[in-house]
């Protein structure tokens, strides 16, 4: 790879990250290597996974677009959950580690979920588990959206029944 790439590759946090098949998911962080060079790319899939995508597996960077593409036979390996250890001379340290496995790219996203995270990217999540608890603010939603149709449901009742009396 040549030093203009390798430059690219800077300030590529928020990137989309596409392959040939379409969305894969967000560059999260650029990882520095030897010299401070870009290494690698901690990546959010679209389906919530944390992956790490070599420097050496980008095809190309689009800066105007805020693309990073994918080459073709790239490896996505998975990351391993962050670790802090903490020493008295140094203080905390952090490190984010690869599992050593691979991960198939997640399927692109359809055409209203990738207009919703086109929109809001942010949205991504990690993939629920069985511990996953429901957002309180979804619970109240919902419980309005049934206080509605229930009142939409009698209004209608009634001007039915005034309909049918006269």
């Amino acid at each position: 790879m040549s030093t203009v790439v390798r430059h690219e590759l800077l300030g590529c946090d928020g990137f989309r990250l596409e392959s040939s098949k379409g969305l894969v998911g967000w560059v999260e962080e650029t990882w520095l290597g030897p010299g401070d060079d870009p290494a690698a790319f901690a990546i959010r899939t679209t389906d919530g996974r944390e992956a790490l995508l070599l420097a050496e597996d980008v095809a190309r960077v689009s800066a105007e677009s805020e693309l990073v593409q994918m080459r073709a036979g790239a490896r996505l390996l998975e990351l391993d959950v962050p670790r802090l250890q903490t020493s008295p001379s140094n203080g905390p340290t952090a490190s984010w580690r690869t599992t050593g496995n691979v991960l198939e790219p997640p399927d692109p996203p359809g055409v209203a979920t990738r207009a919703l995270l086109a929109i809001r990217p942010w949205r991504l999540t990690p993939p629920h588990g069985p511990e996953a608890e429901r957002p309180f603010w979804l619970t109240v939603l919902a419980l309005y959206a049934v206080l509605a149709l229930i009142v939409l449901l009698l209004i209608g009742l009634d001007f039915l029944a005034a309909g049918l009396a006269v």
